[in-house]
């Protein structure tokens, strides 16, 4: 059985040699029983011989050919001064945010978007509120932010109540800001997908808020002044296209 590790081991990737190709049955048995009745979402070869990079999601850990040796941590090329590791974290939080709808979300779009943004956001967190201060350069710069609700204090609390409040609104963008601007906004009830948000923020391992995760799926964990993010989340947008 296979446990999440409370450290990081860094693995210094020194050699630059060719991809194995293909996965030793071994390694794909093993793979298959490291977290009992979750199969692997990927297991593929590394640069470094006789090491292959197991994926469940955005939680990646590394077997050797024996099948008998695991290691958990980060590769790192140091040639290209690459993380491997966090780049297939990023695919694996890239996914879970592409598996919502964004008819769910609440979302403020630009006239000519370049880019977006999806940030896990609380009413009641004060960076949180900074960042949505800065809404109208946001848009200027061409970057559309979709919000997921993510009360810090959990479901049994004032600030969920105000979430779903929000979402239910007649407009949801409006009760946002009117929220986030210290307003009391009329308290209501309806089905939201607040709840698959939560599941996704320890998807994605969400700490605090706002957590920022651009389309490429690298994580912001904190507030980033709006003109450094618009070039992150516009490279990021082309990076991918």
């Amino acid at each position: 059985m296979f446990f999440r590790p409370t450290f990081i081991a860094i693995f210094l990737l020194i050699s630059s040699s060719a991809l194995a190709q293909t996965v030793p049955k071994q390694v794909l048995d093993v793979a298959a029983t490291l977290i009992p009745g979750t199969p692997p979402d990927e297991v593929k070869a590394t640069p470094v011989s006789g090491l292959y990079q197991v994926a469940f999601g955005t939680q990646i850990v590394y077997l050797f050919e024996d099948g008998k040796h695991l290691l958990s941590g980060d590769l790192i090329d140091l040639d290209a001064s690459v993380n491997l590791s966090e780049d297939a974290r990023k695919s694996g939080r890239k996914a879970v945010i592409d598996g919502l709808d964004e008819a769910g979300m609440v979302v403020f779009s630009p006239s000519q978007p370049r880019s977006h943004i999806t940030v896990f956001t609380d009413t009641e967190c004060g960076y949180c509120v900074r960042l949505h201060r800065e809404m109208d350069q946001l848009l200027a710069g061409g970057v559309e932010v979709r919000y997921l609700g993510y009360p810090r204090a959990g479901v049994q609390s004032p600030s969920f109540d105000t979430l779903v409040s929000v979402w239910c609104a007649e407009d949801p963008q409006q009760a946002m800001t009117d929220a986030k601007s210290g307003k009391t906004i009329e308290s209501r009830s309806c089905d939201t997908d607040i709840g698959r948000h939560m599941e996704a923020a320890q998807l994605v391992g969400v700490r605090g808020t706002p957590t920022i995760v651009l389309q490429d799926g690298k994580t912001i964990p904190g507030y980033v002044p709006a003109g450094e993010l618009i070039g992150l989340a516009n490279a990021a947008a082309a990076a991918i296209n």
